[in-house]
């Protein structure tokens, strides 16, 4: 386990799960489907305090977040491209597309 991203993904969760869903239009519904099948994953990966998901968790959660960057493009306004981005940064974080280091040069 990458402590730095384990503790990285628990942090942005904690923030996720604390936040209202912006409106995001027709883009809504989308999001929420991905959201609910990252949820379970995610929840699973912070829960476990192993940080680790299985070779099925991955292929979803690499899905979720094909199809959270494809709701980020449409998504207007400040607050829901935020709540998106979150999203797709926690997928990325445990599928290890990006690093914490990455995250926080941005």
């Amino acid at each position: 386990m990458n402590k730095a991203v384990f503790d990285e993904v628990s942090v942005l969760w904690a923030e996720h799960l604390g936040q209202p869903f912006p409106g995001m239009g027709e883009a809504f519904a989308d999001f929420v489907l991905a959201d609910a099948y990252m949820a379970g994953i995610v929840t699973s990966y912070v829960g476990s305090q192993r940080g680790e998901i299985d070779a099925e968790q991955r292929r979803i959660l690499s899905s979720c977040a094909r199809d959270l960057r494809r709701v980020l493009r449409r998504v207007r306004g400040r607050e829901a491209r935020r709540f998106v981005a979150r999203s797709v940064a926690i997928a990325d974080l445990i599928l290890g597309r990006v690093t914490v280091a990455d995250r926080h040069d941005q």
